[in-house]
């Protein structure tokens, strides 16, 4: 690790390298806008989807769940998900040295909910090609350990491999992004299998990453705090289930696989869900070689938001059935819940080499930086 992506910071022991790999850089629709194509840019600037503040959390260019993520004012931090102005380019760097950040990855915040649009209109294909184009432009820099990555339009085979393809030799983006949240269909279906290879050829890691907390959980739910607690996580479970038993880690077996912003306790019930669903009707999945649990026990896991208020003993097993190997930090910054590495060093039951591992070894390999 070259010396300039160190930091001195009272949060995290210096000896550590952290690498983030879920930061959200606030950008406003207006940014994109300018690097969308006819007519859609217009549409966007003239629409009012362009506002920035609370408007464009209520904004319909893609539909949000219902529920004010500050608490009504109850929740102060230094940032919040949805200011009052688009956060400067150099906020990032500033950022990562207030809370430790060696590397961190940027994903769009206003991509989260894409999936609600459940057409195949073209505004989440040429928001996600806008977005690549101002990321590159104003955002990204491997100098200063800022790196992106790249949103799938997965709705689109075709545009998805263009985007892929066209961002093969770009330093700044060393992976690419699905929005697991209200994927239809299901993201292990064979439909996009020639994604996946592709990804396998360009060694890009996969993230999945949930969002739009409501999309995918229950009518009926009426405050913020129940799709918050659910809407992730079901999204995560149901995409995790799709992908392991329609044998996409057979399939592409040199693709990795990480899934974002779920926490890891839900993991080893899954585990044993699907393991005790898979021995009584193998024959249902048959492109599997081995349990659901060994799979799920490939993929990578980023800790946000770690369950810090979990029996510490249950967290060690949670941990234990997973692996060190297969976590990775994430702060999900600069969002109301986000974590800071103390998150990660203050686990008693972690030693220091799964600390080193889940801080920034792990990511460091898996990026490949």
């Amino acid at each position: 690790m070259s010396s300039e992506h160190r930091t001195n910071n009272s949060s995290v022991d210096s000896d550590y390298t952290v690498v983030d790999v879920d930061a959200h850089y606030l950008e406003s629709f207006e940014n994109i806008a300018e690097y969308m194509d006819e007519p859609w840019r217009t549409r966007l600037k003239e629409s009012g989807w362009g506002e920035i503040g609370a408007k464009q959390n209520a904004s319909s260019y893609f539909p949000t769940s219902t529920g004010d993520r500050q608490a009504y004012g109850r929740i102060d931090r230094e940032h919040s998900s949805y200011p009052d102005e688009p956060a400067e380019p150099d906020e990032i760097k500033a950022s990562m040295e207030s809370i430790g950040i060696d590397i961190q990855l940027q994903i769009s915040h206003l991509l989260l909910p894409a999936n609600a649009v459940r057409s195949d209109d073209q505004r989440v294909t040429q928001f996600m090609e806008g977005y690549v184009k101002y990321v590159r432009e104003h955002i990204l820099d491997p100098d200063e350990g800022i790196y992106g990555l790249v949103p799938v339009p997965f709705h689109d085979v075709e545009a998805s491999l263009d985007l892929l393809k066209e961002t093969e030799d770009d330093e700044g983006f060393i992976g690419a992004c699905m929005i697991a949240a209200g994927a239809r269909p299901a993201l292990g279906n064979r439909k996009y299998d020639r994604i996946y290879e592709l990804g396998e050829e360009l060694d890009y890691p996969f993230v999945f990453h949930t969002g739009g907390a409501g999309l995918d959980s229950y009518d009926g739910f009426q405050s913020f705090i129940e799709t918050h607690a659910l809407g992730f996580l079901a999204s995560n479970q149901a995409q995790l289930t799709s992908l392991v038993m329609e044998g996409i880690p057979e399939k592409f077996p040199e693709l990795d696989i990480i899934f974002m912003e779920s926490g890891v306790t839900y993991v080893p019930a899954l585990m044993t869900r699907l393991d005790e669903e898979y021995l009584k009707r193998p024959e249902e999945n048959p492109l599997l070689e081995k349990l659901p649990s060994d799979y799920l026990k490939e993929v990578y896991y980023g800790t946000q938001p770690l369950e810090k208020s979990a029996n510490p003993e249950y967290l060690e097993t949670c941990f234990n059935m997973i692996g060190a190997d297969q976590i990775m930090y994430a702060s999900d910054y600069p969002h109301w819940d986000y974590d800071r590495p103390t998150t990660v060093t203050d686990l008693p039951f972690l030693t220091e080499d799964d600390k080193q591992k889940i801080l920034g070894g792990n990511a460091l390999e898996v990026f490949d930086l």
